[in-house]
């Protein structure tokens, strides 16, 4: 089976990490494996493991997701979108020349919709689409064209978690399939005297509450607790003087390193707040991590959280509505609104002041985990859509 991917993100973030895992599975290995992305440090590590790769300057997408959808200075962004259309073509009308026809075009996410068209004119073969993102709520014009759209051009989704599936049409042909982390057998952690140390794992970006988690460790210095604060990765994409500055005064920048950079020094948080840096041995970072924050404004539960969960440790996620697939306040973690770094600070110390009740919610998320984020066993899943969608369309 001759597969395509197509995947929009140059740096290494979860939808990344989550086509890489599963390309990596037992599953996936007997399979033709093509990627187009953007040039950046995913293709690089694509490379570096000897994958197929198109390597193209930007793939086009728009947006309509929970958070991103465009609004207000917003739709500047797609200016941005209409920039990458020619290389989008080009990458995809290379790819037809280089490697030929494919039995499927596999998209890693919903919202690289010129892709998903400019790939169904040039291939003439099922599209699926993997959804990794939570949808606008707003029923509108902009919605029912890509209801339209996607039940014309595509041939089925899949849906990361509950979280995801529920903000979709139900009229979709669809399928929820978690991700997965390949791991080596991991033992419960046993109470330690170290210092506790909490963090979060992923690119910094306004929106996946580092600046919540700054405000969360001022209010534990200011209250003389001691817990360590850890942030595990990089910024989103190299610093450029001019671009990060237009964003930011337009006010849509997800840039935030410099300003975390700024308040630790301004807060006297020196002692308290830790960067490591960008590693894919995940197990190396968990290890040393007692509890796992994902204080996001995205509402939706992060790859983060089952990650940590399959290393034994519970979590702390901003999500208004929880599903039970991801994380259960009180048993697997603890659950706090958006943008409340004051509840972070809280839920940080109830872990801290109690190590029984961490230690039974890193059992607790584990065996959530193991019931729901099998790598090997949703990669089988994927794998079996792939020949559903194909012995449909060979009747």
């Amino acid at each position: 089976m001759k597969i395509l991917y197509l995947h929009h993100a140059g740096p290494f973030g979860g939808a990344s990490r989550s086509l890489l895992e599963l390309l990596n599975t037992t599953p996936f290995k007997d399979l033709e494996k093509f990627i187009i992305t953007k040039k950046g440090q995913f293709s690089s590590i694509l490379e570096n493991e000897n994958f197929n790769v198109i390597n193209c300057f930007g793939v086009s997408q728009f947006d309509n997701t929970r958070y991103s959808y465009y609004r207000g200075f917003r739709w500047l962004v797609l200016l941005r979108e209409f920039i990458y259309l020619p290389t989008t073509l080009y990458s995809l009308l290379h790819a037809r020349i280089k490697w030929g026809k494919f039995d499927l075009i596999h998209v890693n996410d919903i919202t690289l919709v010129p892709s998903i068209f400019f790939s169904k004119i040039i291939f003439k073969c099922p599209v699926l689409v993997h959804i990794r993102s939570v949808q606008s709520p707003v029923n509108n014009l902009r919605k029912n064209f890509l209801m339209s759209f996607f039940l014309k051009f595509v041939s089925f989704f899949i849906a990361i978690d509950e979280t995801v599936a529920r903000s979709l049409d139900k009229q979709l042909p669809l399928k929820i399939i978690h991700n997965g982390l390949k791991i080596t057998k991991i033992t419960p952690k046993k109470t330690s005297t170290k210092i506790f140390t909490v963090g979060m794992v992923g690119s910094l970006s306004k929106a996946k509450g580092c600046l919540e988690f700054i405000e969360a460790a001022r209010i534990c210095k200011n209250s003389n607790e001691k817990i360590r604060f850890v942030f595990v990765g990089q910024s989103l994409r190299k610093k450029s003087t001019l671009r990060d500055l237009l964003l930011k005064k337009i006010g849509i920048s997800q840039e935030i390193e410099d300003e975390v950079r700024r308040k630790i020094i301004e807060y006297d948080l020196i002692d308290y707040v830790e960067f490591w840096p960008f590693t894919l041995e995940l197990s190396n970072v968990y290890k040393n991590l007692d509890v796992v924050c994902f204080p996001s404004h995205y509402d939706a539960p992060g790859r983060p959280i089952f990650e940590a969960a399959l290393h034994c440790i519970p979590s702390i996620a901003a999500i208004n509505s929880p599903t039970s697939d991801t994380i259960i306040n009180n048993v697997t973690g603890l659950v706090i609104k958006p943008y409340d770094f004051e509840g972070l600070y809280s839920s940080i110390m109830k872990f801290s002041k109690n190590k029984s009740f961490l230690m039974s919610s890193g059992k607790n998320a584990k065996k959530l985990a193991d019931l729901h984020y099998n790598i090997e066993h949703n990669a089988l899943k994927v794998c079996n859509i792939y020949k559903e969608i194909l012995y449909k369309n060979n009747k």
